[in-house]
């Protein structure tokens, strides 16, 4: 495995760290820790999906959203 491909499994890794026993992600987590460019990457990588979560979680939607979205399909 490349970094690119270990690049390109990573960026499904979340950044919780539940994905840490996959086993999907073993040889990709390996070559980030032997790799420091690698290994910098991600960190900086799992520090923007952090940040994107908390601030997707911030958005509260409208209450009546759900309604309004089933009125129109309906």
């Amino acid at each position: 495995m490349n970094n690119n491909e270990a690049k390109f499994i990573l960026r499904a890794y979340r950044p919780s760290g539940r994905d840490a026993a996959d086993p999907a992600f073993n040889s990709a987590l390996a070559q980030a820790k032997s790799d420091p460019a690698l290994g910098a990457w991600l960190v900086r990588e799992q520090a923007f999906d952090a940040l994107i979560t908390k601030k997707l979680r911030a958005i509260v939607p409208p209450p009546d959203l759900r309604e309004a979205i089933l009125a129109v399909s309906g």
